[in-house]
This record gives C-alpha cells, structure tokens and sequence, in this order.
C-alpha cells in the first residue's frame, strides 16, 4: 500500500497556528518579516504538527460520521478503549487493561488538570533540559517552581545525571516529576534501564510521575519506545501517562488524547478532577476518526516513519557535505530534528534572525527549551521532501551570506 507525503499542501488562510497566527510559537509574537517584502514564499518548520494530510482510513471515518447527520453528545465507550489496548500491544508491547483508559482533550490540559488537581501551589516540579516550553508555562501559571535536571550531551548524544536527578528529587519541596519519552527536543528514547532507574528515585523520594509519550508512536528505525509504565514498578501507584494519535497521525486539532491510569485511587481522583473542570464525553468526530486510526492506521504510520527517516537522513548528509557548520543530533524518536548550530560562530539571536530575514525559515530557537538548548535549533522535518531539500539550500546561503 502507497501513500502520498510528497504533495505540499498550502495551509495558509486554515487558521493554522504553525502558518496564520503562531509562526513564532509559544507567545511570542508572529515575525512579520516572514511574510512581508520579496523573496522565497516563506516555510515555517516551527510548531509541531505534520505537513502531511491524515491517514485516509481516518478522513474517510470522520466523513461517514459527518454524513450520519447527528452529532450529538457522544460518550466514551468499550469499543474506543479496546481500540487503545491494541494499539499499545501491537505497537509497543504493552498490554493494559480497559479501566486504566480515560480521556482528555489533549496532553498539555491533562498535564495542568495533573498539577491543579495533585500539586500544592509553591511546590517545585522536576523537568529534563532542553524541555518542550509549554512545560514550563504549565508550572508557572500553577504557581509552582521548575527545577531543571540539564541533559548532558556528550559525543552527540544526550544522557541522563542521574546523580543530579535524584538530588532534585531529594528537595522535599519536589512533588512531581514531568517525564518527556520520547524526549522533546533532544529526540532520546530513554532506555528501560534508565526509566526504571528514574522511577525508583521518584519512588525513594516521593515524587509523582507524569509521562508525556505523545511522540511514542513516532520511533525512528532501529529504535524503540518503552512506554514507562511498563517498567515503572511501585512508582506506578504515583503515575499519570498521557498519550493518543495527535502527534502519530496529525490529528492535534481534533482534541483528543488518552490518559492511562493504573492505579484506582489516583485514577478516580484524576476523573473527579476533570469533571469538576466540566470535561465529560467526546467529539463524535474526533472519536471516529481516532478509532480509525487506532485500528487501521498502522501501515500508514510505517509508511511514514520510513519517510522521515528518510528527511533526516537528507539534513544529515546536507550538513555533513555542505553545511559543515551545523550539527544535527540523531534522533530516535519524533519528526523534530534537534541541530547544534554553533559551529556557525554567530550567535543565537543572529543566526536566526539571519534565517529568517533572508532564508525565510521558521525555526525553534534553541533558547526557548531552557537550559542546554542556547545555540541550537529545532526543524520539524514532517514535510515533502522537496521542502526539507529547499529549507536547507536556503539556510546554507543564508549561513555564507556577508553579515
């Protein structure tokens, strides 16, 4: 079966953040400059969703529900639950149980509904560095504090400080840990040696565990998730895991994701929690669609992996035998390509003010993921081939250009 990612879809005027409003993600205010003067049409390789259309055994599925005519409030169901459960077998090798499955309407609320709901104001919460931004906003707006455990980046590749984990963790004001697997901009997918480590320290010392796998289906070849609930032991009475198909399948503006709760008591109280923020039933749509996905999209998705693999692997070579300056990391997981570009010599703030004045690129400046990531970049290369091929002679002319 063949599947067409080569067909770049011109997204502008749909009201997508990544083109019409949030070029500059995260708050920061849209860069104009982008859009105005002549030059190239402008490429935006900055929020992460994909450039690619959603599987057709979902698009097909949400239009039969579409055409049923009533969309009406819609419960959560068996049939949803036993569609999740196989897809984690399948794909991962994880068996859970229906009971375990709620939902959500996407990780970051399942994350700030986590922190209102279990976390006392004032208290601090550990994140690895570089982290995903929006991490960081839902600590502060909960009136809590980070404490950053930097990943250290040797030969390329980034590791844990255990030793500095668990000194974090050791605060007594630490009361939640937010785990990104795969990693979220570094692209690690952690090991099940260094999870079970990491959930014995948040064991020893009380800290509850949230793990954002919303990449977890987005595993590069020879690589493999270890969802951490597999491996997490007595730590899985503390844990809170948040998943789904938005990132997998591009499907992140149906507002739909899975939130996996073993333990009973903490599962309860985090369904209490969200119905007292009046979250109840789905989106008709979003359910059908999902449901698709679940249970038909997995050649779509190999069909994809392959593909951008095959991105990354042109940035690699692009850097290695033309643009010397620019590092990028190998990734295990995710379609973020995470690239060292201090080699360029110009400094953060230049280099990307340099990319996207003249090559007219959006990039995520490295600053914005905290500690660790100053100097760096991260490109979503979830797009044709083609526009990863022109992204990258547009940087390297605008890394030669005369300052």
């Amino acid at each position: 079966m063949s599947f067409d990612f080569d067909t770049v879809i011109d997204r502008r005027n749909t009201f997508a953040a990544k083109w019409d409003f949030s070029m500059a993600a995260h708050g920061q205010d849209a860069p104009t400059a982008l859009f105005e003067g002549e030059g190239p049409a402008p490429i935006s390789m900055s929020v992460a969703d994909m450039e690619f259309a959603a599987p057709p055994c979902v698009t097909a599925a949400m239009k039969a529900r579409i055409d049923h005519g009533i969309l009406g409030y819609t419960a959560e169901s068996d049939a949803y639950r036993e569609a999740v459960l196989c897809w984690q077998l399948e794909r991962h090798h994880w068996a859970i149980a229906p009971d375990w499955v709620l939902t959500h309407r996407g990780v970051l609320p399942s994350l700030f509904l986590t922190i209102r709901r279990f976390i006392p104001q004032g208290s601090r919460i550990v994140l690895q560095t570089p982290a995903f931004p929006p991490f960081f906003d839902a600590i502060s707006v909960n009136n809590c504090e980070v404490v950053t455990n930097e990943l250290t980046f040797h030969g390329g590749r980034y590791e844990i400080d255990l030793d500095s984990f668990e000194d974090a963790c050791a605060d007594p004001a630490v009361r939640l840990f937010i785990l990104c697997n795969p990693h979220n901009p570094v692209g690690r997918c952690f090991t099940a040696d260094e999870l079970t480590r990491m959930a014995e320290i948040c064991l020893r010392h009380d800290v509850m565990i949230f793990a954002d796998e919303i990449h977890g289906d987005l595993i590069m070849p020879g690589h493999r998730l270890v969802p951490f609930l597999s491996v997490a032991g007595e730590a899985t009475a503390k844990t809170i895991q948040a998943s789904g198909l938005s990132k997998t399948m591009n499907l992140a503006g149906l507002h739909l994701s899975n939130v996996i709760i073993p333990d009973k008591t903490l599962r309860e109280a985090y369904a209490e929690g969200s119905l007292h923020d009046g979250n109840w039933g789905l989106n008709p749509v979003s359910k059908a669609g999902l449901m698709a996905g679940f249970r038909d999209g997995g050649p779509w998705l190999d069909a994809l992996l392959a593909y951008v693999s095959g991105n990354m692997a042109l940035v690699r070579d692009f850097c290695a035998e033309r643009l010397p300056e620019f590092q990028p990391i190998a990734i295990e997981g995710t379609y973020l390509q995470w690239i060292d570009m201090r080699g360029a010599g110009l400094g953060e703030d230049v280099l990307i003010e340099r990319i996207l004045s003249r090559a007219r690129i959006r990039l995520e400046a490295g600053s914005a993921f905290g500690p660790g990531g100053t100097g760096f970049a991260r490109m979503n290369v979830a797009c044709p081939r083609a526009v990863v091929q022109d992204a990258m002679e547009r940087l390297e002319r605008a890394v030669r250009a005369n300052a």
